[in-house]
């Protein structure tokens, strides 16, 4: 590290023995990543209108893509799920579920639908039952909160083994990447667009029969809504268009639906995980200045992101799940790495610049909604074993209410009891950021840590 010179746009590996050593280098590249190591307050609960979430963790959805076919959760899904719930977690998020099967990305990911919704009663009982009695042991009174994501994998869809991509518009630049032509797949039309509202409604109130607690109408990381949100090139349509109230209506148009059905159980959480950024350059990314022919990342601007949740605020909805960046292009905006895809381009940018972009982007909407709007930020498995300290760094200063960690989760299902009880991850344990789940993902596998899980390391 002595002869190494660091930038934000020079990338280095995870080199960081000491906190000391990550410390120094975070003033070295000027950045402001909080630290805190009084990992206490991540024992703190968080008061949700009539709920209140244990603690300050969460697990994030993780496709582990290892359902049956017929959409229904398989034992390996169950094994999944009952390690999280081992863990100590206030709140897990369960992963990215299709709303229907012509719209999954990988033919082993879950389904929610009447016929698959006793098995999904099945797998809510039993990971409340492990983790309630998880946190009671640790201590915690209060019980955990459980909360579905639902999703269109839009231009992300494989249909019958093939990429079928089911866009909001063209973009040349994102079909390269996925391998794909502009023959392949559709543009989707207005009127699949108003049929999807009404299929999307009806499996949010399914998630709350079936025993959620919450239900999450995914908006990040490129897929169908998300791709709307950005949709200002889309022409002659309602969903479409530079006006935000166009591309956002698809979205608000489901919340605003689910919302009337549920009303009435204000026990039920209706939530979002928003990608708030995506650093594609204007007309076709989310949450960037206007600026023409601007190279990658974009320039930052939130303000239509901001205006956004504000909207959901006055819907009713009280938590949001920050996210950035599309994992399919630029995986490093999503998920800092050491090692990227086979194939895949090292960043020009330093990961620890990574990291703190993603914390920033939640800081800078926490601070600009309303109080009781819960934030939880994102982004820290790359920390490894230091993790624990910046998300009660996070905590401290007010920058996120509750820290999510999705790949080290895979890694490590046990890291809330760790920090609960040691005050630090095992390094023994920590996701190394190889990028090998996200392999697995990309040959439609089984997913989970091919380094510390025996289960995947044949795969």
């Amino acid at each position: 590290m002595t002869n190494f010179k660091p930038s934000h746009d020079t990338f280095e590996i995870f080199s960081y023995k000491t906190l000391k050593d990550l410390e120094d280098r975070l003033m070295d590249l000027n950045l402001k990543i909080p630290i805190n190591s009084e990992v206490k307050i991540l024992q703190e609960s968080v008061k949700l209108e009539n709920k209140t979430i244990p603690n300050r963790l969460s697990i994030q959805p993780m496709e582990g893509f290892d359902a049956n076919l017929d959409g229904t959760p398989s034992k390996l899904t169950y094994r999944r799920y009952t390690r999280y719930a081992r863990g100590g977690v206030g709140l897990i998020w369960f992963e990215s579920t299709a709303i229907n099967d012509e719209c999954r990305s990988n033919p082993n990911q879950l389904i929610l639908s009447n016929l698959t919704s006793n098995n999904f009663k099945k797998l809510v009982s039993s990971t409340r039952k492990i983790c309630n009695k998880t946190l009671k042991d640790l201590g915690f009174k209060d019980e955990c909160v459980l909360i579905l994501q639902l999703n269109h994998s839009g231009r992300y869809c494989v249909l019958n083994g093939k990429k079928h991509p089911i866009r909001a518009y063209h973009n040349a630049e994102l079909d390269n990447e996925r391998g794909v032509s502009e023959k392949d797949g559709i543009v989707i039309s207005d009127d699949n667009l108003e049929k999807l509202e009404n299929i999307w409604v009806e499996k949010a109130v399914l998630a709350k029969e079936v025993g959620f607690d919450g239900v999450d109408i995914k908006s990040c990381h490129g897929y169908l809504i998300s791709e709307l949100l950005s949709s200002r090139v889309r022409e002659n349509s309602k969903y479409g268009g530079e006006s935000l109230e166009n591309r956002a209506r698809f979205f608000l148009n489901i919340l605003r639906k689910t919302m009337k059905r549920i009303k009435n159980n204000k026990d039920f959480l209706l939530t979002s995980r928003i990608g708030v950024y995506d650093g594609i350059p204007y007309p076709n990314g989310f949450g960037v200045k206007e600026i023409e022919k601007e190279p990658f990342p974009a320039s930052i601007d939130l303000s239509e992101p901001i205006e956004l949740i504000k909207e959901l605020y006055n819907i009713g909805i009280r938590l949001i799940n920050i996210s950035a960046g599309n994992p399919h292009f630029k995986a490093h905006m999503t998920r800092p790495y050491d090692t990227p895809l086979k194939g895949g381009a090292i960043p020009n940018e330093h990961p620890l610049y990574s990291v703190e972009r993603l914390i920033k982007m939640a800081s800078l909407v926490k601070n600009q909604i309303p109080k009781d709007m819960i934030i939880i930020g994102s982004g820290l498995s790359y920390l490894r074993q230091f993790a624990g300290y910046i998300a009660a760094g996070m905590i401290h200063q007010k920058k996120a209410d509750i820290c999510g960690f999705g790949r080290m989760a895979f890694a490590n299902p046990n890291f809330p009891k760790q920090i609960f009880q040691k005050g630090i991850i095992d390094k023994r344990e920590v996701c190394i950021t190889c990028s090998g789940c996200s392999r697995l993902m990309r040959e439609r596998k089984n997913t989970g840590c091919v380094i510390r899980n025996p289960e995947y390391q044949k795969k």
